[in-house]
């Protein structure tokens, strides 16, 4: 429902303001993806913090709420796909015709008084499929944070995964100074991401089970539970 609400307000600001805006700003479309999709990660970290503050910041019952909560929306994704998903045209006009709201000149013909309405249901299932892929995909990296943080690991790590001995790693190829300092400068912009998401990860997960005797219902209800 989160994931439709976000869709459907962008979908009528790009409806309204897309035939303007597009083609004085070409990266209009982009900007309205990259909020939906900014949207859709916020939105699941906010109920599963939610979910945990309704279980009383419980660990065990949020982990169980969150799995059924999946295994619900697969189901609802798998009942959208089979009933009101037809076949997708082969190009990709009206996943742009989405994000810039320009429906006209799509080569869409008499489909596209059907296919805002298809889509709708394509991005509901696509925002939430990438949103969990994110969080997964980068709880999975920070997992891998501490063994990279010991000396020689990535020889060791080369040593399991390809069957090299130490003596016949793989050796980094030679670049220029140019090239060093481009790669260095990545180094440190991407470095300085990835902290600051690892620290908001610590501190969506810490900050809750440090305040969990403050933050609570105070009501009858709760107390009788």
């Amino acid at each position: 429902m989160w994931n439709a609400a976000v869709l459907l307000v962008l979908f009528l600001v790009s409806l309204f303001l897309g035939p303007m805006l597009d083609p004085v700003f070409p990266r209009f479309g982009s900007v309205m993806a990259f909020i939906a999709h900014a949207l859709g990660v916020v939105g699941m970290l906010g109920f599963f913090e939610f979910l945990w503050f309704l279980e009383l910041w419980d660990a065990s019952h949020a982990v169980l709420g969150l799995i059924a909560v999946i295994a619900i929306q697969r189901s609802i994704h798998k009942i959208l796909i089979a009933v009101f998903l037809s076949r997708e045209f082969k190009h990709d006009e009206t996943n742009r015709a989405w994000w810039t709201g320009r429906w006209y000149g799509r080569g869409l013909g008499a489909h596209v008084m059907s296919q805002p309405a298809r889509e709708f249901i394509v991005k509901i299932i696509e925002l939430s499929l990438w949103s969990s892929d994110l969080l997964l995909g980068h709880f999975l990296l920070f997992m891998l944070t501490p063994p990279i943080l010991v000396p020689y690991f990535d020889r060791f790590h080369a040593t399991i995964l390809f069957w090299l001995r130490p003596s016949k790693q793989i050796r980094a190829p030679l670049y220029s100074i140019k090239q060093k300092r481009q790669r260095r400068w990545l180094i440190v912009k991407y470095g300085i991401i990835y902290v600051l998401v690892l620290a908001i990860f610590v501190c969506l997960i810490a900050l809750p089970v440090v305040f969990r005797t403050s933050l609570h219902f105070n009501c009858a209800l709760c107390d009788s539970l």
